[in-house]
């Protein structure tokens, strides 16, 4: 039974159209994630979904009393209340009960004093009993204390107008989820949270009782909670029966598919357009059709091939310094520094190399931001210590703020344009050989010939993230310092700027709450503990792990604990000592890369198809004939692809001894 449907809806600004004829069914206990790029309408659905925004045609049906929720990326709220008040306020039914339960027993004293019939009112406070023992709203302000200490709130007498974004979005998410509606929809609720309170929300998620529809650039969320996907882009909604790495699977055959039906299509296109600047002389019926057919074909609508970025070889030469750090401690600021506060940061040195790949975590308010601006060269010198930066460092900056693209003009007093953000830095720039014109490049960052003479103000904000990006990378950069850069940008965006990190020949130092981007971009972590930044090597999923088992409690009767099924014993993974008494370091098993993972995943379906195909070949060859030239065809045919196999075989033995 569906809660929410929308049905032939179609919703445009101007000249923008958005959906075209979308249909979409949010159903009971459903696990919806919507993905697609940035300005492709996915908040604007949720607005649809949520009856804030009116379809432009089409219609929206609602099962009647369905409780729904939108927590939004910029949550409305009164800057006089304070946190807790704010909450209880946007808790839904459970404050309701709470409020009209509050008013019947006043009612009633008020009743029994002045020796009124209470017999309705009676009724009613006990009928309002049994619906708060249901929807556990005596408890109201115990839960509501619990969720924003798991969200990272504590002070709850706080102003929400002191409070910045961020907070003031974990106040709704805290607000929604103690209200827990039929139908949740969240529109990127992990910005601005910390790694614990990510995984927290993931596991309160994924028990949700009621339907749930998720706008996430964290894919192991998306991963995890969801249990179907619906792409939002260019006007359509596609759905796919499953989680993240389901759509990942069936979106690469899908690719697969259309790029072999494309190449078969120009084919056929090519070989009739040859037959007809032969220009036959004879204008028969059957002659004529064929011309209207060749036409058809050349106005067919040409599915519009999404854009790719690759820069690599667009980079400076980074000598052997990039970034040195020694005796470094930070202060909020001189003041606190002066008042004996204690520091954010305290005695770091480290030299960063021109190959390190850094993560930089922590929770909010730790100083990670300070640090970056510190290596930007933004604000105050550092208060103690030393930091230098390599003379042949030519530095990056992509910080969590993309409004400086916005609001600024030109000679003329007009407001800047997508394509001047670009030309501003360079009119053409050098791409794998290629010189690409300012709005070429926009193209490969996905902003079309239309939208590049915009204003910079009518991109959304993830598309203004974008540009930033694209402007950024342009200036062919060899230290690279990224801010929260998984925030606001859409899940095609981060895979692209995953895959150019991976080929980037320079120094990255990534401050992320992202645990799927941590895991595909750095091979160091520096955590900050209590002012100081401990160092381990790996990504963020071996930290999480060696976390999990430090913090598992010791045997009670101080034997050694059994180990759990497959897991090593302490001394089977002790590395042995040398000689000299230090412990040897034994190496980890490769993991395979995302782009591995990719190319096993092709494998596994190609390779059965290669298989089918050489059966197919050997009994045609078994069958004979006496067209010689078609059994050689076969023959060689059947040669190569034999060995395509062999090789594909081998290939995938390689990448399945990879650790996954």
């Amino acid at each position: 039974m569906s809660l929410i449907s929308l049905v032939g809806v179609r919703k445009d600004f101007g000249i923008r159209t958005l959906f075209e004829n979308l249909t979409l069914h949010v159903g009971e206990r459903e696990r919806l994630g919507l993905i697609g790029p940035n300005g492709a309408g996915k908040s604007t659905l949720m607005r649809l979904l949520a009856g804030l925004e009116p379809p432009g045609e089409g219609e929206r049906r609602v099962l009647p009393q369905a409780r729904i929720v939108l927590v939004s990326q910029e949550p409305e709220m009164d800057p006089e209340r304070t946190v807790l008040d704010q909450v209880f306020e946007d808790s839904g039914e459970k404050m309701e009960l709470l409020r009209r339960y509050t008013a019947v027993s006043d009612a009633l004293a008020h009743a029994h004093a002045e020796g009124h019939d209470d017999s309705a009112l009676l009724t009613e406070l006990g009928q309002l009993n049994a619906r708060m023992d249901q929807s556990q709203a005596w408890g109201l302000e115990q839960q509501i204390r619990e969720v924003l200490g798991r969200l990272g709130v504590g002070d709850l007498g706080r102003k929400v107008g002191e409070l910045s974004g961020g907070y003031r979005k974990r106040l709704a998410l805290a607000a929604a989820l103690v209200a827990e509606p039929d139908v949740l929809l969240l529109d990127e609720p992990t910005n601005h949270l910390d790694a614990d309170c990510i995984q927290w929300l993931q596991g309160y998620l994924a028990r949700f009782p009621g339907a749930l529809v998720l706008i996430t650039h964290d894919r192991y969320v998306l991963d995890q909670v969801t249990s179907r996907i619906v792409e939002v882009d260019r006007g359509e909604a596609s759905s796919y029966q499953g989680n993240y790495v389901y759509y990942l699977a069936r979106k690469a055959e899908q690719e697969a598919s259309a790029a072999a039906s494309e190449a078969k299509f120009k084919g056929v296109l090519r070989r009739e357009l040859e037959w007809l600047k032969r220009g036959p002389k004879a204008r028969s019926t059957k002659q004529k059709a064929r011309i209207q057919r060749i036409e058809a074909m050349q106005e067919a609508p040409k599915r519009q091939v999404k854009g790719d970025l690759s820069l690599a070889s667009n980079q400076r030469r980074l000598g052997k310094r990039a970034i040195e750090a020694e005796d470094l401690s930070i202060w909020a600021t001189s003041d606190s520094k002066a008042a004996g506060a204690a520091p954010l940061l305290k005695g770091f040195s480290y030299d960063f190399s021109p190959e390190d790949r850094i993560g930089i975590i922590g929770p909010n308010g730790a100083g990670k931001s300070t640090l970056l601006d510190l290596i930007a060269g933004r604000g105050e010198r550092p208060h103690e210590g030393q930091l230098e930066l390599g003379s042949t460092v030519k530095l990056a900056y992509f910080d969590q703020h993309s409004d400086v693209l916005v609001g600024e003009r030109d000679a003329a007093g007009r407001e800047r344009k997508v394509i001047d953000v670009v030309k501003e830095a360079a009119s053409t720039v050098e791409v794998d050989g290629s010189t690409l014109s300012a709005g070429q490049l926009l193209e490969r960052f996905l902003f079309p010939p239309a939208q590049q003479h915009q204003p910079v103000s009518k991109l959304s904000g993830g598309e203004r993230r974008r540009l930033h990006l694209c402007r950024l990378l342009i200036e062919a950069p060899n230290v690279l310092l990224l801010d929260e850069p998984t925030n606001d940008l859409d899940v095609q965006t981060l895979t692209v700027l995953e895959d150019f990190l991976e080929d980037f020949r320079g120094c990255v130092v990534v401050v992320s709450h992202d645990r799927y981007f941590l895991d595909r971009t750095v091979d160091r972590l520096f955590a900050f503990e209590n002012g100081v930044l401990q160092r381990f090597e790996g990504n963020y999923s071996a930290y999480l792990e060696k976390q999990q088992q430090a913090s598992r409690p010791p045997s009670s009767n101080g034997a050694k604990a059994e180990p759990r099924q497959g897991e090593p014993s302490p001394e089977a993974s002790a590395a042995p000592a040398t000689a000299t008494g230090k412990p040897t370091v034994k190496a980890k098993p490769r993991r395979r890369s995302f782009k591995e993972n990719r190319e096993l995943q092709t494998l596994e379906t190609e390779l059965p198809q290669w298989e089918a195909r050489r059966s197919e070949l050997e009994g045609q060859l078994a069958q004979g004939g006496s067209d010689y030239t078609a059994l050689e065809a076969l023959t060689a045919e059947l040669a190569a692809l034999s060995d395509k196999i062999e090789t594909g075989e081998e290939r995938w033995l390689e990448l399945s001894e990879l650790a996954n």
